[in-house]
């Protein structure tokens, strides 16, 4: 048979033809002649792609046969109730049998079981380093070299498409971590990252775009450049904040310091009413109502052990946890889980980020001076989660306070106003013609650092920023527009804005704005086109109260469903069985915290004390 000769030559084509376009598409990456600086997500906590692994590499599965699910890994439900069942049984019936609020064990059983549930996959040793083989995907080129899943997942973590459809995908890097893991070490990628970006492209800046905990992730980074003797400013453009964790949140550093709430009126009270949905609230009183089965003492004693030990034997080691406390807990906190011998290695790395904490605002100033530009958006009057000690002594945006966020703005409590008196204090105005304090009083952002470049959000919830589209409309503004330099550069964009969830609106308005109404009736095509000119108003405005624009919302929602179903849209009901429960459960609740305080039922037979209330009831 003749020798077949074409293969080899074709195949000396090919890597000819790759080996040229291949120069060709790197001449043109070192080339850029754009203005558009790359920018890097550094997303928030747990907005990267996790996995846990086995010892060959390969995504370990639990009992199903299936992947584990971050960001915990959690056993699946039976393995749960097998842990709980042999580790805390025995303790939990001898309490509940004995009712004795002096028998210890219970609560460390229940304790141990949730902490080895919740983080036993994630725990790191005494060096920083996660024992377990949990990593997170790492993206360490542009999205436009990652795969369509990759792409994909980081889009939608952050939806900054029309970013790309202006920069394109290869000016958009991901800086993917996991959340739990040690916050030097992801400083030092995070730098890699950044001399990879300018080199790929060929700027000799990049953008920030650090996001909830990346805030803390950006601490770190501006430390490392000092630790290196490096300028930051010779790197980066603009950082544009996201409702950063610039000094961690409230509700670690009580937990770190103090622990949940347990007293009575939480306990008993408001604590689980609000942390569940409006269809859960008879679940929410119910469980008010089983805690008393347990001695009062007893149950506060779980609560506290449950901190001690997911904290002192699971998380106490995660630098990047320790990252999220607030400079304010940090002294405290440390020397409550960090003061053994063996803490040592650990509390210089904590100790080292504490120092990168409390210099933070004073290096962005100086930056700021060198001609880095900082931009910071802010989501305020949102209480905290209820199940700390500063849910209602703080304003926030449901996770983080707003000093953190503001980086020191002044604010009154969530549902208050500053006082009468009070006049904007201008600390970092340099012109006092400007007004930084928001219509309601709310707010007076002339105390944080970056008066003239931050933008606040009011009622604007922490998890739903991303359904902003306004707010992400103005971070993709600020990242590839040079002449957007402040607060005044375009009256769309105030100082002081509103909440909106526009999730599904946008697409509702352009899959019926061009809609055939000739078929309609007269009433509905004239709701129809109302609606519609209502949502051309609503969905191209960048200012619009929030009141306003869900009513926008809802109108087009119905007028479209009554035309699509042919019968008015239902809103929710809570169904009358749950209704029902509710009142009941609810009722019991309320009347046994009136008149028992936190008091379980044996205490109340043995007519025996509490530790917040010793006396007879």
């Amino acid at each position: 048979m003749k020798k077949n000769s074409t293969k080899p030559i074709a195949l000396l084509m090919a890597l000819a033809m790759l080996f040229t376009c291949g120069a060709s598409q790197l001449a043109v990456a070192y080339a850029c002649d754009c203005d558009i600086c790359p920018a890097i997500v550094i997303p928030g906590v747990f907005q990267s792609d996790v996995r846990y692994y086995d010892d060959d590499g390969n995504e370990k599965l639990n009992a199903d046969g299936k992947p584990y699910s971050g960001p915990f890994f959690l056993d699946t439900t039976p393995e749960i109730v097998k842990n709980a069942l042999e580790n805390a049984l025995l303790p939990i019936g001898g309490m509940l049998a004995t009712q004795r609020v002096k028998d210890e064990k219970a609560a460390q059983a229940i304790a141990e079981v949730l902490g080895e549930t919740l983080a036993g996959k994630v725990r790191s040793d005494q060096y920083g380093n996660v024992i377990g083989n949990v990593r997170a995907v790492k993206y360490e080129t542009s999205l436009a070299n990652l795969s369509e899943y990759d792409r994909n997942y980081a889009l939608n973590q952050i939806p900054l498409q029309k970013y790309v459809d202006i920069a394109g995908l290869d000016h958009l890097y991901f800086f993917s971590y996991m959340s739990f893991d040690n916050i030097r070490r992801l400083a030092e990628e995070l730098y890699q990252l950044i001399q990879t970006a300018k080199r790929e492209t060929g700027h000799d800046k990049v953008n920030l775009i650090p996001i909830s905990q990346g805030g803390s992730l950006e601490n770190a980074l501006m430390q490392l450049y000092k630790d290196k003797g490096l300028d930051f400013s010779e790197d980066v453009n603009r950082v544009v904040y996201i409702i950063p964790a610039a000094d961690g949140t409230a509700i670690l550093g009580d937990i770190y310091e103090y622990g949940l709430l347990d007293d009575d009126g939480a306990l008993y009270g408001y604590m689980f009413p609000s942390l569940l949905d409006d269809d859960q609230q008879w679940l929410a009183y119910l469980i008010t109502l089983l805690l008393r089965i347990m001695p009062n003492a007893q149950v506060n004693k779980i609560i506290d052990r449950a901190v001690d030990i997911l904290v002192d034997e699971y998380l106490a080691y995660s630098t990047c946890m320790w990252a999220l406390i607030p400079s304010g807990n940090y002294p405290g906190a440390a020397a409550k889980y960090l003061s053994q011998p063996d803490d040592e290695y650990i509390r210089e790395q904590t100790d080292w980020y504490y120092g990168a904490q409390m210099d933070s605002r004073a290096n962005i100033l100086a930056l700021k001076e060198k001609g880095v530009q900082f931009f910071d958006i802010v989501d305020y009057n949102c209480s905290l989660y209820q199940i700390c000690d500063s849910w209602d002594k703080t304003n926030a945006d449901g996770v983080i306070h707003l000093d953190s966020t503001s980086f020191g703005a002044t604010a009154a409590v969530v549902g208050g106003t500053l006082p009468d008196d009070y006049v904007q204090q201008n600390t970092y105005c340099t012109d006092p013609s400007h007004n930084h304090i928001d219509e309601g009083r709310i707010v007076d952002a002339s105390t944080g650092i970056l008066p003239e470049t931050s933008f606040y959000f009011k009622g604007q919830n922490h998890e739903q920023t991303a359904r902003n589209d306004v707010i992400m409309r103005l971070a993709i503004r600020i990242l590839t527009d040079s002449s957007f330099t402040d607060i005044y550069s375009d009256p769309g964009y105030p100082q002081f804005n509103y909440a909106r969830d526009s999730r599904g609106f946008i697409n509702l308005y352009n899959q019926w704005k061009d809609y055939d109404t000739s078929q309609l009736n007269e009433a509905d095509r004239a709701e129809l086109e109302a609606a519609l000119a209502e949502a051309k108003i609503a969905t191209e405005s960048t200012c619009m109260p929030t009141d306003e624009y869900n009513a926008s919302k809802m109108r087009l929602e119905n007028i479209t469903y009554m035309i699509a179903n042919g019968e008015e849209r239902q809103e929710k009901q809570v169904s009358a069985f749950n209704k029902l429960f509710t009142k009941i459960f609810k009722f019991f609740s309320e009347f046994m915290l009136k008149y028992f305080g936190g008091k379980g039922y044996s205490d109340i037979v043995l007519l025996r004390g509490t530790e917040s209330s010793p006396g007879l009831w």
